[in-house]
């Protein structure tokens, strides 16, 4: 009688590498369990080691995927006899429990956080994925997050109803901040405050990111601190004359690798500007415009070119402004931005002879000789004299807002 030749099988005792390995470690695997061999056996401990060997190679070729949010929830309520009503607390409401469980709402990371935390339901199986870790909590109660939104600081992707979105706050936050909420920015910041004001410092800091993140947005040249010489900030100076002398201005300043940018502020900020060291390796001169008028433009913007060039550290990556410097330090330092920009325009010898101008025409006058705009001097005397009704029709109301197209 012929005897046919059997086909060689693949060892099932080795590594799994293949399918063909896998079908021959069922297989054998099936064998095993129907013979039954006692505990202890070498036949019990075959089965064993083909278990771990099969496990293996499924968990890598034919992973199983976590479940869907909703079964995961609806497992923790079967587990823990919770009803619908019991998920108020972690999902907000009757109503968005059951269009979470329907599948109509997605979970928020605020919801996320409060099953995971309070009903211990993995993150991997309410996000779907295996190594997701919940970011470090951004209490959406300490920043004016409508605000933001409506004033475009959050992606696109997020939409622009609000009513829609709200409940993703702490998420907008997460993706704006990038990790930066606890991140000490230091900068000068001029501030118009009355004994009665309270800033908000975390809307102030959201305020900086948000410089930031626009100056990273420049196409600028590599910083040239030399270039900023007196000779650069007397031409500054002199464009104040003209209609668009602001826009000129920030063109000027880009040029020198010096990003202005022009953001409203935030309210409880009460900021009129600041100067920044960007983490990328050149200054920021930010400007609010508060104060629609040419006069506060220029003093703002020279006073922060002041800090630029007089007190912002640079050279190294978090070359920040210590921002723990005592009081009678940082006033001295903001008289030194103030006079810096006070003598751009008019040196301190000259001044003695401007200070007791009074009427329009010798303003103008006194402006057209030093190549200035006579909003500059116009607001110099009205804050000297502390009388703001003085010169009214000089000091251009109105005219800066315009220019960077801000409502």
């Amino acid at each position: 009688m012929e005897v046919g030749i059997k086909a060689e099988q693949p060892d099932p005792m080795k590594i799994i590498k293949t399918a063909k390995d896998h079908a021959a470690a069922l297989e054998e695997l099936e064998a095993l369990m129907i013979a039954n061999p006692p505990p202890g056996s070498e036949g019990s401990e075959k089965i064993e080691l083909l278990g771990f060997l099969i496990e293996t190679y499924e968990k890598e070729h034919h992973p199983i995927p976590p479940p869907h949010p909703v079964e995961a929830i609806r497992f923790a309520m079967e587990q823990q006899e919770l009803k619908q009503t019991d998920l108020v607390p972690y999902l907000g409401s009757k109503s968005r429990v059951s269009e979470v469980l329907s599948g109509k709402r997605e979970l928020t990371l605020a919801m996320v956080r409060k099953l995971h935390e309070g009903l211990g339901i993995p993150l991997k199986s309410l996000v779907g994925e295996a190594s997701a870790e919940l970011p470090s909590r951004i209490d959406p109660g300490c920043y004016p997050v409508k605000e933001m939104f409506i004033r475009g600081f959050f992606a696109a992707a997020f939409g622009t109803d609000w009513s829609k979105v709200k409940e993703k706050a702490e998420e907008m936050l997460q993706n704006f901040f990038r990790g930066r909420e606890s991140d000490p920015l230091g900068a000068f910041n001029r501030q118009t405050t009355t004994k009665k004001s309270k800033v908000d410092t975390s809307a102030v800091h959201a305020w900086r990111c948000r410089i930031l993140d626009r100056a990273s947005t420049l196409d600028l040249p590599a910083y040239d601190a030399k270039a900023v010489d007196a000779d650069f900030i007397k031409d500054l100076t002199k464009l104040s004359r003209f209609p668009t002398g602001p826009v000129l201005a920030q063109q000027a300043l880009h040029e020198v690798g010096i990003a202005l940018v022009v953001e409203p502020h935030l309210t409880g900020t009460h900021l009129d500007g600041a100067a920044i060291w960007h983490p990328g390796g050149f200054p920021v001169i930010a400007l609010t415009i508060r104060h629609d008028r040419l006069d506060n433009f220029w003093f703002t913007l020279f006073h922060e070119l002041g800090h630029v060039k007089l007190h912002l550290k640079a050279g190294t990556e978090d070359a920040f402004i210590d921002t723990d410097i005592d009081g009678a330090s940082e006033k001295e330092i903001e008289r030194q931005a103030d006079g810096f920009a006070l003598n751009a325009f008019v040196p301190e010898q000259e001044w003695d002879q401007l200070c007791s101008l009074n009427h329009a025409d010798e303003i103008k006058a006194a402006a057209k000789k030093l190549a200035i705009h006579p909003a500059i001097i116009a607001g110099r005397l009205r804050r000297e004299a502390n009388d703001y009704r003085k010169h009214r029709t000089l000091i251009g109301q109105g005219k800066v807002k315009e220019l960077f197209d801000l409502p």
